[in-house]
């Protein structure tokens, strides 16, 4: 594997990460690999000594190296770093525990019949539970549930074979990623013949990004690792500062007999900035980083120092106005035009989803209808492009409209072929190739045509024409509310009770189907970092040469993270209370994390802007948390 990531020059973790998978005993280990570390370097590192040391047994063996990433990117890079090595099988963890289990087909319809039959008692139960402010709606909406699942038990009786797509449809054979997980999980858990199959199959299996692995996965790769004993080997590499997602495991315990790994090296940020980020980490675990950005100068490597500030500025109105006065300040004290608007303008400016990304770029009404009053779920999905109702236009509405507009045929029919169940052998034989083909290619134009910037197309529109010619497979919750044609229950409505979240949930779709479908344009550009803006929770991993952090709690609507409560401007609330008593986290631990992975994209100058109701306390409290040097700590006076 001639990798330029596996040969560069080993740290002491490679070193020890390589005497657990060569020694006389192969060792479980977690590496613990702080944001600049290297982390990937060390996975495809751990790849290449594998294949080294094991590969001709491997291949006579008919076994593989597993590495298993958080997302479809990820697997991409990685594949691409080892050489598209055969004995190596990059991808996500739906898709390898997919690989595990798809040929269990009766065992997969008998979980199918099980979970619909969970589901049912569910919906029974919750409707039980019903109090007198509960609406008809969404009784009724729990009555059309249940009669769905109901009826879902005979066609699902009559299914051949299941298949894995975005969103389940259990009438047509279809399991999502939630079903993937879940279903594999209690496999693993509950047979050892799933446990013996994955030590059988893969006697190395890497997972990348564990601090964001569901805690079931963890719990069931373990299991397989203990069943298999000294053939196997199973390693985490992450590190539980940067977990983002509320579904993620954070930190792995340590079993007996596990080597812990620490990576302390900082390879990309410069000295200042790596100052905040172990100023930020002091309070979160006992990793310290060392080392920071290196730069050749006159045939000598240096440290590059770089800048790190950040300016406490009232939350007012005036927002964009000072935002762009800090940008000048800093252009003009650090003599780099990059930092103003313009043509050599390039910085990154990171916020937590709000209104003022959202309505700058064309999304406004979509943001509130996923955020104002709907439940956590969307609210949680929307911030990486997983909630259920908007997966239709990421997987496959948005890309296929781009491609024909880039005159792409090729990635149409690759689209169409992945996504369309009217493509399947069945479909067309029963219709014929040629008309199919030109139905769906009419179909496929009409929907580039309702996303064009003149349409007045609206979600359920585009929803609807895509239902209505089967040019993919809808979750059946967003056909449910496409056939329900009840009153709009508006999303700021004060009977929508905060613990109602079938209530919230009708609500926020309502808001959903109501809106502009270009407001997708804006939001794909969004999430895939094509504009000035990113998400906080989206650019783990990502790096960028000026780095401006806005933290703004009252443009954010997300109760998980609270600055104001990190820097100790506001009380923490009843349920942070509650959850300290209890051992759980509390919106603090939320958002030093997030913090932390915001200040370390920063390969040179770092710009932390905090916008404060409270200005005076703020300024005070962020100076005592000694994070930033007093020194690098402005107000509003200074912008002049």
């Amino acid at each position: 594997m001639s990798s330029s990531r596996a040969n560069k020059p080993d740290t002491q973790a490679d070193i020890e990460l390589r005497q657990c998978l060569t020694g006389t005993q192969k060792r479980n280990f977690i590496m613990v690999a702080g944001a600049g570390s290297g982390k990937t370097t060390s996975l495809v590192k751990a790849l290449a000594t594998t294949i080294e040391a094991y590969g001709s047994t491997l291949k006579v063996s008919r076994q593989r190296v597993a590495c298993i990433t958080y997302t479809e990117i990820a697997a991409g890079e990685i594949w691409a770093d080892v050489g598209n090595n055969p004995l190596i099988h990059v991808s996500t963890i739906h898709s390898f525990l997919w690989s595990i289990t798809r040929s269990f087909q009766y065992d997969i319809k008998a979980w199918v019949l099980r979970r619909i039959s969970e589901r049912i008692d569910d919906l029974t139960a919750t409707a039980a539970g019903f109090g007198p402010r509960v609406q008809q709606r969404t009784r009724d909406k729990n009555q059309r549930d249940i009669a769905r699942f109901e009826e879902s038990r005979g066609d699902v009786e009559l299914v051949r074979a299941f298949t894995y797509g975005t969103g389940s449809d259990y009438a047509k054979g279809i399991l999502g990623h939630d079903d993937i997980i879940r279903m594999a999980t209690d496999f693993i858990l509950e047979r050892p013949l799933f446990r013996t199959l994955i030590a059988q199959q893969f006697p190395f299996v890497f997972v990348d990004e564990s601090q964001d692995t569901q805690e079931v996965v963890v719990e069931a790769l373990k299991a397989a690792a203990a069943q298999a004993g000294g053939k196997f080997c199973l390693g985490f590499f992450g590190d539980p500062m940067q977990r983002i997602y509320p579904t993620g495991i954070g930190p792995i315990e340590l079993e007996d007999g596990w080597l812990l790994i620490n990576k302390e090296e900082n390879f990309r940020c410069p000295r200042t900035v790596l100052a905040v980020a172990n100023a930020i980490r002091r309070d979160g675990d006992d990793l310290v980083q060392a080392g920071g950005r290196m730069q050749e100068i006159g045939g000598v490597r240096e440290l590059v120092d770089g800048t790190a500030r950040i300016f406490v500025l009232p939350a007012d109105g005036r927002r964009n106005e000072r935002l762009s006065a800090v940008r000048g300040m800093v252009a003009r004290e650090n003599a780099d035009i990059a930092w103003v608007d313009g043509h050599d303008a390039d910085y990154k400016l990171l916020v937590i989803v709000h209104r003022m990304a959202a309505t700058r770029l064309g999304f406004g009404a979509l943001y509130a209808a996923m955020n104002d009053k709907a439940p956590g779920s969307f609210r949680d999905g929307f911030l990486d492009a997983t909630a259920w109702p908007i997966r239709p236009f990421t997987s496959f509405i948005l890309p296929v409209v781009e491609a024909i507009e880039a005159g792409d045929e090729f990635a149409v029919m690759s689209l169409l072929r992945k996504h369309c169940p009217r493509l399947k052998k069945d479909s067309v034989s029963k219709m014929g190739a040629a008309e199919l083909l030109a139905a769906l290619r009419g179909g496929v134009f009409h929907l580039s045509e309702m996303l064009a910037v003149d349409s007045a197309a609206t979600v359920r529109d585009v929803l609807s024409h895509v239902r209505d010619l089967s040019l993919v497979t809808l979750d059946p919750r967003i056909i449910a509310y496409l056939d329900d044609h009840g009153p709009i229950l508006e999303a700021n409505a004060a009977e929508v009770d905060e613990e109602e979240d079938t209530t919230r949930e009708i609500a926020a779709m309502d808001a959903f189907l109501g809106c502009s479908a270009l407001q997708f344009r804006g939001y794909r550009r969004y999430i895939q970092q094509l504009s000035p803006f990113s998400t906080q929770q989206g650019i783990k991993g990502a790096e960028f040469e000026r780095v401006l952090v806005v933290l703004d709690d009252e443009e954010g609507t997300h109760v998980q993270f609270s600055y104001d409560k990190y820097f100790g401007v506001k009380a923490l609330s009843a349920r942070d209370d509650e959850n300290i008593r209890g051992g759980k986290e509390t919106s603090v631990e939320r958002t030093r994390r997030l913090f932390y992975v915001c200040c370390t994209r920063a390969l040179t100058d770092l710009v932390v802007v905090y916008f404060s109701n409270d200005p005076a306390v703020a300024i005070r409290n962020v100076r005592a948390s000694g994070i930033f040097p007093d020194d690098a700590v402005f107000d509003e006076a200074a912008l002049g």
